[in-house]
């Protein structure tokens, strides 16, 4: 069975390398290198691409601000193109999916709860951007690659 591996904001900003956000590029770069090896698909949700965004527009400096900008466009870009390992997701924020984010998945409790336990909106939509691809794609195990603690109790 083939792996799909949604990237949350943790690891996509060092897999960028944002300063101020990035602690540990080298061992990122390291493990992505793995997991593109063994041919998992990695897929970015549409709350990585924006927290991501907006931690790099709020880099005080200009060109460290352009250049991780134009890291994130090639990414984005490449989900487009048919060669690996980045794949566009292909979902869409439909009324089944805002109705997993706010009432839980089969994997994670409701929006509320979460909440309770310090899990943001973004995380909740991650987790269950995995899920609906999971169950819209066959034979594909569905992971979350994250750094973040209580995120990765539910991924």
């Amino acid at each position: 069975m083939r792996a799909a591996t949604f990237i949350d904001t943790s690891v996509l900003l060092e897999i960028l390398r944002v300063p101020g956000k990035s602690q540990r590029p080298a061992a990122i770069h390291e493990e992505l290198q793995d997991r593109v090896g063994s041919g998992e698909s990695l897929l970015l949700p549409a709350a990585a691409i924006i927290e991501t965004g907006n931690h790099i527009a709020q880099l005080p400096d200009g060109n460290l601000r352009r250049k991780c900008s134009e890291g994130l466009v090639k990414i984005l870009r490449s989900t487009t193109q048919p060669e690996p390992p980045w794949v566009l997701n292909g979902g869409s924020w439909d009324a089944k999916l805002v109705h997993a984010i706010c009432d839980g998945t089969h994997g994670c409790p409701a929006l509320p709860d979460m909440a309770m336990q310090g899990i943001g909106a973004g995380d909740v939509s991650i987790l269950a951007e995995a899920e609906a691809y999971e169950r819209r794609v066959a034979g594909v195990r569905v992971g979350v690659w994250t750094l973040d603690v209580g995120l990765s109790a539910y991924a």
